[in-house]
């Protein structure tokens, strides 16, 4: 029985994993205004399961808008969808997990490829989605299930998020995107209370 609902949790969290990275570079693509129907469709999931992506996609996109305002980050951006191959691409993610792997850098690894596809995608669909998403599930999956899964990095997202924002700036945006983080945190808190109340 605890086999089985280990097997069931690690299903989850690749299904999870999946659907998030497809649904941030949807939304990373229809912000640069590019139809993204030539990405793959996100796998149906259950209605909790849907609530958490919407959450931590929302995360990632403004994690992602606080990338936008990196010059260097968007300079690499560039220079990588110019040149993006598998090697690069091993490249890329070696730099980003160099010294650890965290939330905050799995979500912005989430944004950076997000932005890259979205430059690269007028042509078709690039070869990057599929490296991203055997990338989650060969390097970074274990990683994500000894922290507990999907559902437990709500918090560290936001925490990651609000530090990053807050940090790049003091402005009353700032300080909204605060107030909307804590929200997200008590949603998020209320849902992972929900799965476990229902397991």
């Amino acid at each position: 029985m605890e086999t089985e609902k280990r097997e069931t949790l690690k299903a989850s969290d690749d299904q999870f994993s999946e659907n998030l990275v497809l649904r941030s570079l949807k939304d990373q693509v229809e912000k640069a205004g590019i139809c993204a129907s030539s990405l793959p469709d996100p796998q149906p999931m259950s209605e909790e399961q849907d609530q958490i992506v919407e959450q931590v996609a929302y995360m990632v996109k403004v994690i992602g808008e606080a990338v936008d305002r990196d010059a260097h980050c968007n300079k690499m951006v560039d220079g990588f969808a110019r040149v993006a191959n598998i090697q690069t691409f091993q490249k890329l993610v070696e730099k980003v997990f160099n010294d650890g792997i965290t939330w905050g850098k799995i979500a912005t690894l989430i944004c950076i490829i997000g932005k890259t596809v979205a430059k690269i995608i007028s042509n078709s669909v690039p070869n990057i989605v599929p490296w991203t998403l055997d990338y989650f599930r060969d390097k970074l999956l274990n990683w994500i299930r000894s922290r507990g899964g999907w559902i437990n990095s709500i918090s560290s997202l936001a925490r990651y998020a609000l530090k990053r924002d807050l940090g790049s700036s003091s402005s009353l945006l700032s300080l909204s995107s605060g107030v909307i983080f804590i929200s997200g945190i008590l949603l998020g808190g209320l849902i992972v209370w929900r799965l476990k109340k229902g397991a």
